[in-house]
C-alpha cells in the first residue's frame, strides 16, 4: 500500500529571513491576481516568486516558469533557503478558528515523500477530475525548479491516530522549528528524525490507503514529470487522518447567469416536476438553513429573485436513468443531484455560465441585486462522503469540497533528486 519516507526539508533560513509570516503564502490555485500582488509587495523574498510567478505583458507562463526557477536557484545559494542534514518527518500543525463552530481549533497532519503510484493500483485514490492546463502549468514549474516547491494534501485512516501520536510524543514538548501567524491562523511544524520512529510511521502506513483532498492536478503532474526522470518517483505531502477533529470541509455554492426571467420561469417550472420545492419566505433565514444542511441529505437551496425554496428529490428514477454509471453513494450527495438533473441539462447549448462562492450570504446577495438570476446553495460535505464515493471507484462533481484551511506554501520544500 502506501509508501512513504522521511526527506531532508527545503525552508527559509531564519539567520536571514526575521519574519517568517511574511514570506508564507496561500496554495497557487487560490491566489487571485491582486492577492498576489499583495503577496510580492509584503516580502521579497516571499514564496509566490516561486510558486506563482507574476507575468509581464506579452510573456508566456513559460518565461514565468523559467524565472521561478532562477529565484529557486538564487536563493539556495545565497541561503535564503537551507535544506536540513537529516532525512525527516515533519508534525505541522494548524491553529485556526472554526467556519463551523468560531471556536479556536486546530488540524495536524505529518509531511513525507510519498512514492508515486498510478491510481488504477488503488494505493492513491482521487476525488475529482482534472484540466490539462493546469497540468502543463505545473509541469513546467517543477521541470525549472526540479522540486516539490509546495506540499499536496492527503487523507488516510487511523481510527486510533497511533500515527500522528507516534509522531507527536517524539518531539516532546519542543518549540517548533517553524512558526508563522498569518491573519490569525497559526502554522507550527516540528522535524521528527529519531529512526525508531520513522520506522514505525513508515510501518504503520504501509498497511494503509492514500486519499487526495487537494492537489490533484500536481499529484497527475508529478507522474508525468516521473516518466521523464524515473528517479523522481516520490512527492510531498502533507496526510491528516479522517478522524481528526478539525478536519474541516466546506461547500461551494453555485451562481448562475446568462439567464433572462422567463428562462428562471421555465426552469422552476421544470424543477417542480421532480422536486418538492418548500418555499423559504423569509430569506435571512437561509444563512442558518444552510449551515445545518449536510451534502448527503440530497436537498439544496434554490435562490432566484422570485423567491427561495427548498429542493428534494421527489423519487431518484430520472437520477438513476441519467447517472446510471455512477454509485449510490455518487448519487445521494445534493452537489451530484444538482449538476445531473439542473446544471448540466441547463448548459446544453446555451450561453449560461455557472460561478462558485464559498459564502451563500454572498450567492443570495447577488440574485437579490440583480446580478445573477439564479443561485443554488448546497449543504456541507464531509471527508467522509470523499471516501465513501472515491472508494466505490467515482470522483465528485467539479467544487464539491473546500478544505480550510488550506496548507500554506513555504514552510517546506523538497528537491526532487534528494534520492
Amino acid at each position: 500500500m502506501a509508501n512513504i519516507s522521511a526527506f531532508r526539508g527545503i525552508h527559509y533560513n531564519l539567520d536571514l529571513i526575521s519574519n517568517l509570516s511574511s514570506v508564507v503564502s496561500p496554495p497557487y490555485d487560490v491566489i487571485s491576481p491582486e492577492e498576489r500582488d499583495r503577496l510580492y509587495a509584503r516580502d521579497p523574498h516571499n514564496v509566490v516568486r516561486i510558486i506563482l510567478q507574476r507575468l509581464a505583458a506579452g510573456e508566456s507562463p513559460s518565461d514565468g516558469h523559467a524565472r521561478a526557477g532562477e529565484v529557486w536557484g538564487v536563493w539556495r545559494r545565497s541561503g535564503i533557503l537551507v535544506e536540513d542534514a537529516k532525512p525527516a518527518l515533519y508534525v505541522y500543525r494548524q491553529s485556526f478558528t472554526s467556519p463551523l463552530s468560531g471556536a479556536t481549533t486546530s488540524r495536524t497532519a505529518f509531511l513525507c515523500a510519498l512514492k508515486l503510484a498510478p491510481y488504477e493500483d488503488g494505493v492513491v485514490l482521487p476525488h475529482e477530475h482534472t484540466k490539462a492546463a493546469a497540468k502543463a502549468d505545473r509541469l513546467g514549474l517543477m521541470r525549472a525548479t526540479a522540486a516539490n516547491v509546495e506540499p499536496i494534501m492527503g487523507l488516510y485512516e487511523d481510527p486510533g491516530q497511533r500515527i500522528i501520536g507516534a509522531l507527536t510524543g517524539a518531539t516532546g514538548g519542543t518549540p517548533p522549528m517553524l512558526r508563522a501567524d498569518v491573519d490569525g491562523d497559526v502554522h507550527e511544524v516540528w522535524a521528527v528524525t529519531e529512526p525508531h520512529v520513522l520506522e514505525k510511521v513508515r510501518a504503520e502506513m504501509a498497511a494503509r490507503r492514500i486519499w487526495i483532498a487537494d492537489g490533484h492536478h500536481r499529484y497527475e503532474t508529478a507522474l508525468n514529470y516521473s516518466r521523464e526522470y524515473p528517479a523522481a518517483d516520490r512527492i510531498m505531502i502533507a496526510l491528516i487522518p479522517f478522524e481528526d477533529p478539525g478536519l474541516v470541509v466546506l461547500p461551494t455554492h453555485r451562481i448562475v447567469r446568462g439567464l433572462t426571467d422567463e428562462d428562471v420561469d421555465d426552469l422552476l417550472g421544470e424543477m417542480a416536476r421532480r422536486f418538492e420545492m418548500a418555499e423559504v419566505r423569509d430569506a435571512s433565514d437561509i444563512e442558518s438553513m444552510v449551515s445545518g444542511m449536510r451534502s448527503a441529505e440530497g436537498s439544496f437551496v434554490v435562490a432566484s429573485r422570485g423567491g427561495f425554496w427548498r429542493a428534494r428529490l421527489r423519487d431518484d428514477s430520472d437520477l438513476r436513468e441519467a447517472a446510471r454509471d455512477r454509485s449510490d453513494a455518487w448519487r445521494s450527495l445534493d452537489v451530484s443531484i444538482l449538476q445531473t438533473l439542473v446544471l448540466d441539462p441547463l448548459m446544453e447549448g446555451s450561453a449560461t455560465e455557472v460561478g462558485y462562492t464559498r459564502h451563500a450570504d454572498e450567492a443570495v446577495a447577488q440574485v437579490q441585486a440583480g446580478e445573477a438570476p439564479v443561485a443554488f446553495l448546497v449543504g456541507f460535505p464531509t471527508a467522509d462522503d470523499l471516501r465513501r464515493v472515491t472508494s466505490a471507484g467515482d470522483r465528485m462533481p467539479p467544487k464539491s469540497t473546500y478544505f480550510e484551511p488550506k496548507l500554506w506554501s513555504g514552510l517546506l520544500m523538497r528537491r526532487l533528486d534528494e534520492q
